[in-house]
């Protein structure tokens, strides 16, 4: 029985002895082991700037932007600092919806013709004929005292070209011969002097890439015809009379540049028929109005403006 209790006593003060050792050395342990993060401050509010660092000596510093207030919004889009961008409409706003439909207004005239002089050639026809079929060549000329009104003379001369209606008419036929045609007067050509009138200034857009100018003028004018004239009975003999004339009709000129222009010309003619030079004539069919009207194409070429 004294042994355990021999050992009992000797294990009492070693196991003191080790507990006060590791009190000892607890301090020590706990020293070497890394501290705890401290909790995370909170972020600094966004309108806090951040502390400018001081310039360096020698260097100068660095100049920086102005601060912007905020814009309100002007018809559902953000106005940045610079005006209204692309990236600062939202979709479906008012401006958005603008800026989709992009309508577009007439501009002013961009090609002006005030002061300025005009050549021209033209090609056509006079179809209101029914023995002839005329093709009409000339030349023309115009000055435009303001962009509404213009002075325009021009000279044309036709080349009759007889149909087949002449030659139907005077086929035999099975009961009997052929009509007899007669074709007493004949146009040879005209000039005319008179003045246009521009009422219609427009533009003609292409694919929404290219703008063409145009205008639409009325004309009035006089002038003179020259015809030739064959009576009954005189038919190696004609007569080549000139007619006083007058005329009205329309314009419209499509400007390909600023000094070229197409022009499409619609001209009625009016004249006594039948009449000898400054009186009239005998021939049976004398008296009335001829009325024949010509379709032209014309390129104008046009001096440059006023400096």
């Amino acid at each position: 029985m004294r042994l355990p209790l021999i050992l009992k006593s000797w294990q009492s003060p070693l196991l003191a002895a080790s507990c006060a050792l590791v009190a000892t050395a607890a301090p020590a342990f706990a020293a070497d082991e890394p501290a705890a993060a401290p909790p995370p401050a909170e972020a600094a509010p966004a309108e806090a700037a951040p502390a400018e660092a001081a310039p360096t000596e020698g260097k100068p510093a660095e100049a920086k932007p102005a601060k912007t207030e905020a814009v309100p919004e002007v018809g559902g889009a953000v106005e940045s600092a610079y005006g209204i961008s692309d990236d600062a409409v939202p979709p479906g706003s008012r401006m958005d919806w603008a800026a989709r439909r992009e309508i577009r207004v007439i501009q002013k005239r961009a090609i002006l013709k005030e002061g300025r002089h005009g050549l021209s050639i033209s090609a056509g026809v006079v179809p209101n004929d029914d023995f002839f079929a005329y093709v009409a060549m000339g030349l023309g000329y115009q000055y435009y005292f303001s962009e509404d009104l213009a002075l325009r003379i021009r000279a044309n001369y036709t080349l009759p070209q007889q149909t087949s209606l002449q030659s139907s008419l005077q086929a035999s036929r099975p009961d009997g011969p052929g009509l007899e045609v007669r074709l007493p007067q004949t146009l040879l050509g005209y000039a005319l002097a008179g003045v246009d009138w521009n009422l219609l200034h427009g533009k003609l857009g292409f694919f929404t890439t290219k703008l063409i100018e145009f205008d639409l003028s009325l004309n009035f004018g006089v002038g003179a015809v020259m015809t030739k004239i064959v009576d009954q009975g005189k038919e190696s003999s004609p007569t080549y009379a000139p007619d006083p004339a007058g005329n009205v009709g329309a314009t419209m000129q499509i400007y390909l540049s600023d000094r070229f222009a197409l022009g499409l010309d619609y001209t009625q003619l009016f004249y006594p028929k039948l009449r000898d030079l400054f009186g009239s004539t005998t021939h049976p069919g004398a008296g009335g109005v001829s009325h024949p009207l010509a379709a032209t194409v014309s390129l104008t070429w046009f001096t440059s403006g006023l400096q």
